[in-house]
């Protein structure tokens, strides 16, 4: 009974740590190095439930780490953004969860911004028990109206895809299926959230050959599914 008690424990732990948000390098101060990796992917342990998200190399490019899948998307010479798969890049800085168990939520409000799905987001998970004091990682699942991405470009002329006065490549997308993977945290701000907000947000379509940084989205009222980790 006693092993059987441990044992239960243990896995209550491991699942808590696991769905822990762990991050590495700061936005805002990452230009101060030069975008010097911070982490790299290849070394972050028990892969196979990870999701995270961070710019690319010496920002090359987005990652978006899915189900254990990172996928990384970077500008073309003609301005378009191709998405492959490989563990052996880099970030800058990087926030991830090891997440075993989602729990999913109807979410049927209208949003025309980021703000609206930030509020959509804080109502749901207080609504079901979440504490907002803790970050947390979320998924969103669905079709989405209207959505404006962005994949980073580098800043420096040493690095190849180099552009002069061009840090981003921007995309706009319609009725787009997928997957959005998102950070929730009031407390990190500049670190993995911009400084006007408390969330950071990636979006990957349903067949897994468009990923970017979500900057502007709108979504009619339509049922969509959003996953917090399971408690």
């Amino acid at each position: 009974m006693k092993s059987y008690l441990i044992s239960i424990a243990f896995l209550l732990f491991s699942e808590a740590v696991q769905a822990q948000v762990v991050h590495s390098g700061s936005m805002s101060e990452m230009g101060k190095s030069n975008f010097k990796a911070a982490i790299f992917l290849d070394s972050l342990p028990s892969r196979n439930n990870l999701f995270g998200i961070g710019p690319y190399g010496r920002m090359q490019g987005e990652i978006t780490l899915l189900k254990g899948k990172p996928y990384i998307s970077v500008v073309q010479a003609d301005g378009t953004a191709t998405v492959s798969q490989n563990w052996k890049a880099e970030a800058p800085f990087f926030v991830y969860a090891n997440v075993v168990r989602w729990k999913s939520y109807a979410l049927t409000t209208q949003i025309e911004n980021i703000n609206d799905l930030q509020r959509a987001i804080e109502e749901l998970a207080t609504q079901n028990g979440y504490d907002l004091s803790t970050p947390f990682p979320f998924r969103i699942s669905g079709t989405f109206t209207e959505l404006t991405t962005h994949v980073v470009t580098p800043r420096s002329a040493d690095i190849a895809g180099y552009k002069p006065g061009r840090n981003q490549e921007n995309y706009s997308l319609s009725k787009a299926k997928g997957d959005l993977l998102g950070f929730y945290s009031q407390q990190h701000q500049g670190i993995y959230t911009h400084k006007d907000s408390y969330i950071h947000v990636h979006f990957v379509n349903t067949k897994r050959t468009v990923m970017g940084h979500v900057d502007k989205i709108a979504v009619a009222k339509s049922k969509l599914i959003v996953m917090f980790p399971s408690k």
